[in-house]
């Protein structure tokens, strides 16, 4: 059959309009009953016989007390890439004995001047049309929804125009009767009194069909009788989709966001490969937290994402970023924080499912045993040691969906169970507020209650080995999955090198430094310190220890968490570079997704030309500057060349500049004061350059830059936030620390000389 009803199309071709129609009514929305006619039933742009005689019959049991609407569906019409909005004829209230004749004038609108130009226009073929008949909706009220604002993709506002009557005046441009804005993130109308008794439904239909169609679209409604219609749905076009296939990626195009390097930016201080993106994205979305976001393959923290979330547990956008400002660093105050609609149903099943440990869809259920959270690191070593002796790609297949797929499953269940977020985030300001900025940041300059924090343990842990408390065993072990690039499934880990952990102790014992020696200063500090609040506040004395401790224990477990969580990243190199091996892909393996290896392991497909274009795509990022430390709105790598290549903040539309009056400001990461001569370092591959008593200003500072902490003055980072892991162990060590300066690295020059005032969380160019 070539016609079929609207809500049971398959088979044959029925064009884009069409099908989205079909989504809709398979999704319970409101609209209008109808049929398709398939493409395949054209033949030089008149029906085929056998489809001419289904029409006759389905014209002759239509009720005649209706009219309809006859409109085109060709393939390519209402698409992701290509709209061709007009360009086709639409019938409006035929008669049923007129349906034939309009059913004509529209398939031969495919050869029309207005499709021909559009096609021209956008270099693309017009293909073949299939037609709809639909009831006829003789509506009051009728207009056009808009998900997102074409021109910044920005979801907080559905916007939407209509006119009186039919919509198709307003389609064609010919009629315009207002306009209005829906808030879709806490619900609000402002516009016309006559539409908004329609208006919550609008907005309900519009974010449920942007969850079904996985786009952000435009949508024709009608109001007729009281009640609303939904008539058509299609992509905004003018919104850049994401090309996973070819790995062109850039988050910032694809909705209007504030995106910071803070904390993200720290930990990949280089582009990302494809395997290494895919597993983070795999991750986030198992987590369900829009944390990551990627441009051109660097990394930002979403803090549009953030709020979004924390705002659907109905928390006002100011107090949603408070919540979240120790992560965000210094977010200059006039800028606005976008936000979009979150779906905090989602988002709370799948943490239920992690914390209960319910099985992923698709993930084979494995028995670890007793007490998992302690026993990460010893059940990664072992899946590493199978890995290594598989002898065959099915083998290898076999351990990875049976055992690994399990284990990243419950590893993530044990970093969802085991952060104490509220004392991360709350005590830093509950200090500040009693007895301000610098006692706070001496009382939170110690976090051994539970013992050394794994960030600074793999710098005294060298001392541990040179003084024989510790074996090189034991050190490799504990430690030899961290270094600079440790989330870089592309990057050997330290435990890979054989001549590791020599080299680290060589570096050490050079350096002439004691890390343990800066450790009890700074805990004889931190104890001077807390002497002096309970002085000052004797009546707070217990609510101090019990602050701290939980404070303490919080920090502990991030550190702890974060590093044992690392073993899940070792495991999944281990199974890449074996699935390299077996497949002779050797280090393009990292050039494929998760999924694609486990397809060209099997055998059943050959991924060479996309493994090419993303090679391509992946060496021209890695040849690219670092991008700014804070953007807000669209990016582009060529309008940030052209508007001046600021490295700190960019705004899409505005000029920004790294220029500064002679001193530098960011947010106090480590208090005290220091002056010296500017080191300014890329990359820790430089580390043999950096002297004793010079200032370390990096772009980003992690594990990986720790060890040259003890001989630093101070540092200074343009991205950071108090809670970053870097200016934890700088606030350990007792070394002053201004972060988040945004543009340091790019100011400062090495030679200068600067006071650095990690109280004030300035940095002063002395000459």
């Amino acid at each position: 059959m070539y016609i079929k009803k609207l809500s049971e199309l398959k088979e044959m071709s029925f064009g884009g309009k069409a099908e989205a129609l079909n989504v809709l009514i398979e999704s319970g929305f409101p609209v209008p009953s109808g049929y398709a006619i398939a493409s395949e039933a054209f033949e030089n742009g008149a029906l085929k016989k056998e489809a001419e005689q289904e029409l006759t019959a389905l014209v002759k049991k239509l009720p005649a007390s209706y009219t309809y609407a006859v409109r085109s569906s060709a393939d390519g019409e209402d698409g992701k890439a290509d709209s061709f909005a007009g360009a086709y004829e639409t019938v409006l209230d035929v008669p049923v004995n007129k349906i034939p004749e309009a059913v004509v004038t529209v398939a031969s609108s495919v050869g029309n001047d207005r499709v021909g130009i559009y096609a021209d226009e956008r270099n693309t073929g017009s293909g073949k049309i299939a037609v709809i008949i639909q009831r006829y909706i003789p509506a009051e009220f009728a207009g056009v929804l808009f998900t997102a604002d074409a021109v910044t993709a920005g979801t907080e506002f559905i916007t939407g125009n209509y006119v009186k009557g039919a919509g198709e005046e307003l389609v064609s441009g010919e009629g315009f009767d207002g306009s209005f804005r829906i808030n879709a993130v806490r619900y609000s109308f402002d516009g016309p009194d006559e539409i908004r008794p329609y208006a919550e439904k609008m907005c309900k239909y519009a974010k449920k069909a942007v969850k079904i169609f996985g786009c952000q679209l435009d949508m024709e409604w009608a109001v007729c009788k009281g009640k609303l219609y939904i008539l058509q749905a299609r992509p905004i076009t003018t919104i850049f989709e994401n090309s996973y296939d070819e790995f062109r990626i850039n988050d910032s195009l694809c909705g209007e966001l504030l995106l910071s390097k803070t904390n993200v930016g720290e930990i990949f201080l280089r582009p990302v490969s494809p395997v290494t993106y895919g597993i983070l994205k795999l991750l986030v979305d198992t987590l369900g937290i829009p944390l990551v976001s990627n441009v051109c393959g660097q990394l930002y923290l979403n803090i549009s994402g953030l709020c979004s979330m924390i705002m659907s547990f109905s928390m006002s956008k100011e107090k949603a970023f408070k919540a979240i400002s120790e992560l965000a660093g210094g977010i200059p105050p006039d800028f606005e924080i976008p936000v979009y609609p979150f779906d905090k149903k989602t988002f709370l099943k799948r943490i239920a499912g992690l914390v209960t440990g319910a099985p992923a869809k698709n993930i084979r259920k494995y028995d670890f045993g007793k007490n998992f959270k302690n026993r990460i690191i010893e059940t990664g070593n072992s899946l590493i040691d199978e890995i290594r002796n598989t002898s065959s790609p099915e083998e290898l297949s076999e351990i990875w969906s049976g055992k690994c797929e399990p284990y990243m499953m419950k590893t993530l269940s044990a970093i969802a169970t085991a952060l104490s977020l509220k004392s991360l985030f709350s005590t830093r300001e509950q200090l500040e507020k009693l007895c301000g900025a610098e006692l706070a940041d001496k009382l939170l300059s110690d976090s051994s209650g539970n013992g050394n924090i794994e960030s600074i343990g793999s710098l005294l842990a060298i001392d541990d080995v040179i003084n024989g408390r510790m074996t090189r065993e034991e050190y490799i072990l504990r430690y030899g999955h961290r270094h600079a690039d440790e989330l870089e499934l592309s990057m050997p880990y330290p435990y890979e090198n054989p001549d590791f952990p020599e080299n680290v102790i060589r570096d050490y014992v050079e350096s002439g430094i004691n890390a343990y020696e800066m450790k009890s200063a700074q805990e004889q500090r931190h104890k001077e310190a807390v002497a002096e609040f309970k002085k000052l506040y004797p009546s707070k004395s217990a609510w101090l220890d019990k602050l701290l401790n939980k404070y303490s224990t919080a920090v502990y477990d991030r550190e702890k968490v974060r590093s044992d969580a690392l073993r899940l990243f070792c495991v999944i190199r281990e199974y890449l570079l074996k699935a390299g091996e077996f497949t002779g892909l050797k280090d393009d393996i990292f050039m494929l997704y998760l999924s694609e290896v486990k397809e060209y392991l099997s055998g059943r497909t050959d991924l060479s030309k996309k493994i090419s274009v993303r090679r391509k795509i992946y060496t021209e990022q890695m040849s690219m500057p670092n991008f700014p430390s804070i953007i807000c709105g669209r990016f582009t790598y060529d309008e940030w060349k052209q508007s001046g290549g600021a490295t700190g903040f960019y705004r899409s539309g505005e000029n920004c500049s790294d220029e500064t009056d002679g001193v530098i400001r960011g947010v106090a990461g480590s208090c005290g004061q220091a002056e010296g001569i500017v080191r300014v370092m890329n990359s820790i591959d430089e580390a043999d350059k950096f002297e004793k008593g010079e200032i370390l200003v990096v772009k980003a500072a992690n594990i990986g830059w720790i060890k040259l902490f003890p001989k630093a003055a101070a540092l200074v980072t343009d991205i950071g936030a108090p809670l970053s892991h870097a200016v934890i162990v700088a606030r350990e060590l007792g070394i002053p620390a201004v972060v988040s300066c945004q543009c340091a690295s790019g100011v400062l020059k090495t030679g200068d000389r600067a006071k650095v005032d990690g109280t004030a969380g300035t940095v002063t160019i002395l000459y």
